[in-house]
C-alpha cells in the first residue's frame, strides 16, 4: 500500500514537472521570435508590451503625487509620524513592485522616474522637518501639499513627459 502511494506521488511529480515544463517554453516561444513567428509579429509583441508598461509606470508616477498619495493613505487617526511612515512605506513598495517596467524604458527615463521617488520622498521628509513636535497628520499633509506646489518644475511631471516621449 506505501509503495502505490509514494508511485503515485511521484507520477504526480512528473505530471507536474512536465506540465510547468510546457507553459514555461509555450511562454518563451511568446517571447522570442521562432520560425514560424514573423519578426513584424515579434515587434507587435514587443510593444505591446513596452506600451504596457510604460502604462504602469506612468500610473506609478500619478499614485506617488502627493496629492494622490496622500489621498489615498491618510486617515484621521493618524499621527504626523505615522503618516510620514505611512507615505514613505507606500513610495516604497509601488515601486519595488513596478522594478521589472525598468527592462522596458531608456536608461534615462528610469533614471527619472528614481529621481522622482526619491524626490518625492525627500519632500515629505522636508516637509516633516518643519513641523512641530505636536502637530497632526492634517498639518502635515497640508505642509507636504503646500511644498509641492511650490515646486518650479516637479520631477513627477518631467518622468512623465520622458515616457510620453518614449512612447511617440
Amino acid at each position: 500500500m506505501l509503495l502505490v502511494f509514494i508511485q503515485i506521488i511521484l507520477l504526480s511529480g512528473l505530471v507536474l514537472t512536465a506540465i510547468w515544463f510546457y507553459f514555461r517554453i509555450k511562454r518563451k516561444q511568446l517571447l522570442v521570435p521562432s520560425s514560424t513567428q514573423s519578426p513584424d509579429e515579434y515587434k507587435r509583441i514587443y510593444l505591446t508590451t513596452k506600451l504596457q508598461a510604460c502604462e504602469r509606470l506612468i500610473l506609478f508616477l500619478e499614485r506617488i503625487s502627493p496629492p494622490n498619495l496622500i489621498l489615498r493613505v491618510h486617515t484621521s487617526e493618524m499621527t504626523s509620524i505615522q503618516l510620514q511612515t505611512a507615505l514613505i512605506r507606500t513610495i516604497r513598495e509601488e515601486f519595488e513592485y513596478n522594478l521589472s517596467q525598468q527592462l522596458y524604458v531608456s536608461v534615462r527615463t528610469w533614471e527619472l522616474i528614481s529621481h522622482a521617488k526619491e524626490e518625492t520622498i525627500r519632500l515629505i521628509h522636508a516637509a516633516a522637518s518643519n513641523m512641530t513636535a505636536g502637530c497632526t497628520s492634517r498639518e502635515l499633509a497640508s505642509e507636504i501639499l503646500q511644498l509641492s506646489l511650490d515646486q518650479q518644475s516637479s520631477p513627477i511631471s518631467i518622468a512623465i513627459e520622458s515616457i510620453r516621449e518614449e512612447v511617440r
